[in-house]
Order: C-alpha cells, then structure tokens, then sequence
C-alpha cells in the first residue's frame, strides 16, 4: 500500500511538472508582453506630463540688466533599468524604476536629455526624432519605441518599424 501511494504521488507531481514546465514559458511571454506595453505607456505619461509643465514654467528669468538667470524646466534622463526626472523649483530628482525585467535604451540622440520648452516643442534645436526602445529582458524582438519628433509629438511604435523603413 505504501509503495502504491508513493508512485501513484511521484506520478501526479511528474504529470504537475510537465504542465509546469509548459505553462511558464507562456505566462513569462504574457508577462513580458503586458509589463512592456505598462512601462512603455507610463513613460509616454511622463514625457506629456513634462511637456504640459514645460508650457507654463519653461519662460526663463530675468534678473539685472535683463540677463537671463535660469530656467525652470523638467529634465527627463533614460538610463537602461530606471529613468530621472528631475522636477522644477525642487532640488531632488525623482528616480522611477520599471517593472522587473523591463528595460529603457535611448537609441537615437544617446545620453541627451529630454526638454521640452515654452511652446511645447524640443528644446535645443533637435534636428530628428528621438526613439526610446522599451522592452522585455530575453524578449527584445517584442520591444516598443516611444518616439519624440521635432514638432514634439510622442508617440508609440510596435514592432520592428527599421525593416518597414529599408523597403
């Protein structure tokens, strides 16, 4: 009897196991699938966030004789596992860190921050696009590009949008 009841519990947990081992493979693409569209959408949050701060506090100041002081913009800093935001009026800078696995990569206009200026539009004279690839570790072919042009539209790109440019 013992040894019956020990197969017949070393054959559900093999049969438990092998559906284990089909099951999360899937559920980890759904993940990874789901958490890149959550970071890729907060991300386009923050980016419009900045933009409608930007509209009313980017004016520079004034101070004697009419020389320009400083101004107080939002800067937006992508780095690969977070990205920094820093707030105007306030010294600190608030550090947001995405879901595990997710991942940010400037890929064009590497290292420059994102600023926009009074009117909304990119500040210091970007002559392209900036494209900011979000994806999943182990599941890049499946990444998105938030995507800032010169007239300061963001927007979000699925797929592989380099090979639909070749043809």
């Amino acid at each position: 009897m013992r040894g019956g009841a020990l197969v017949s519990l070393l054959a559900a947990l093999s049969v438990f196991a092998v559906i284990l081992a089909a099951a999360l493979p899937a559920a980890f693409s759904l993940y990874a699938r789901a958490a890149v569209e959550y970071e890729a959408m907060h991300l386009i949050g923050e980016l419009r966030r900045i933009q409608a701060i930007s509209r009313t506090t980017a004016m520079p100041l004034y101070m004697l004789e009419g020389r320009r002081s400083w101004e107080r913009v939002p800067r937006l800093r992508i780095r690969l596992d977070r990205y920094e935001l820093r707030r105007p009026f306030s010294e600190d800078t608030h550090v947001y860190e995405p879901l595990p696995l997710v991942r940010f990569e400037q890929e064009t206009m590497r290292n420059t921050l994102v600023v926009f200026n009074r009117n909304g539009e990119i500040a210091e004279g970007w002559s392209h696009n900036m494209t900011i690839r979000v994806y999943a570790a182990g599941h890049e072919e499946r990444a998105l590009h938030v995507v800032i042009d010169r007239a300061a539209r963001i927007r979000l790109r699925r797929g592989n949008y380099e090979a639909a440019d070749e043809e």
